[in-house]
């Protein structure tokens, strides 16, 4: 008893010391970025863009080189003379969580419509500044995607637009059918058997 307690033991301490590994994977996400400072009351939102090639962390969905897109952010802001910014970004591979995430700091900036905040808020357009994807080292090699990275998912957009194109040809179907008596109601369906 004494030993199947040992191996046991032994085997859960062997478990716990290997190392994790984690699968990276490039993958198009969503991403703005914040810059604030504690001196002043003028805080700088980017738009929300898309970068196609991001590599996340499978484990821990955890964007790799995050500091990095900071960084591209905070000499930016030093491009224009404002320094001492603290930047930060929030990203997301779904539009549905990012467009959360923006309107959760806009709130906290600028308040509601009932209790504005006094800060100076001031968007950054994507003409102006544009995240660029980091450089992943593995092994001190540079990876790149062996795939290209899925696009994401189309937007309302231009589903709207596709469902007015099957609209258009399936008008342009029945008034080809000039032959048949068209009555405005649809086909009749065979009966079931």
């Amino acid at each position: 008893m004494r030993q199947t307690k040992i191996v046991i033991f032994t085997l859960m301490l062997w478990f716990l010391c290997i190392p994790a590994s984690a699968k990276l994977r490039c993958t198009p996400i969503y991403i703005f970025g914040t810059a604030a400072s504690f001196n002043d009351s003028i805080v700088f939102v980017t738009e929300i863009q898309v970068i196609d090639s991001a590599w996340i962390d499978d484990k821990t969905q955890f964007l790799v080189q995050r500091e990095e897109y900071s960084n591209q952010l905070r000499s930016y802001m030093n491009s224009l003379g404002y320094s001492d910014r603290t930047c930060l970004v929030s990203y997301s591979t779904k539009q549905k969580k990012i467009l959360k995430k923006y309107a959760k700091i806009l709130k906290q900036f600028k308040g509601t419509s009932k209790k504005p905040k006094s800060f100076d808020f001031r968007d950054i357009d994507e003409d102006e500044f544009h995240f660029t994807p980091a450089v992943v080292f593995i092994n001190d090699e540079v990876e790149t995607s062996k795939k290209p990275a899925k696009p994401l998912k189309a937007s309302k957009e231009k589903k709207k637009k596709k469902e007015e194109k099957m609209r258009d040809r399936l008008d342009n179907k029945r008034r080809s059918n000039k032959g048949q008596e068209d009555d405005g109601l649809p086909p009749a369906m065979p009966p079931r058997r």
